[in-house]
């Protein structure tokens, strides 16, 4: 079970890490927005975790429904990457 579950965290991480879309030229999640929000990702995206871009929008959409760790982190995020 736990070989599995740290496969899949794997491949996560890789996607989350090494697949930034055109769409997320301006929003680049750092390393603790990934962190905040890798559980979330799991539990609410799950059917999205083959792109990036789709785990983005897919938070975006449910953010209500995540963590306070991850909404807080996004918003911080969101907010640095419209300043510049």
């Amino acid at each position: 079970m736990n070989t599995i579950r740290n496969g899949i965290v794997g491949a996560i991480s890789f996607v989350i890490l090494a697949a930034p879309g055109t769409a997320l030229a301006e929003f680049k999640p750092s390393a603790a927005l990934r962190s905040a929000c890798m559980g979330d990702a799991f539990k609410l995206c799950s059917s999205s975790l083959s792109s990036m871009d789709r785990v983005v929008a897919c938070l975006k959409a449910k953010k209500s429904q995540a963590s306070e760790k991850c909404q807080s982190q996004f918003d911080a995020e969101a907010k640095m990457a419209a300043q510049k």
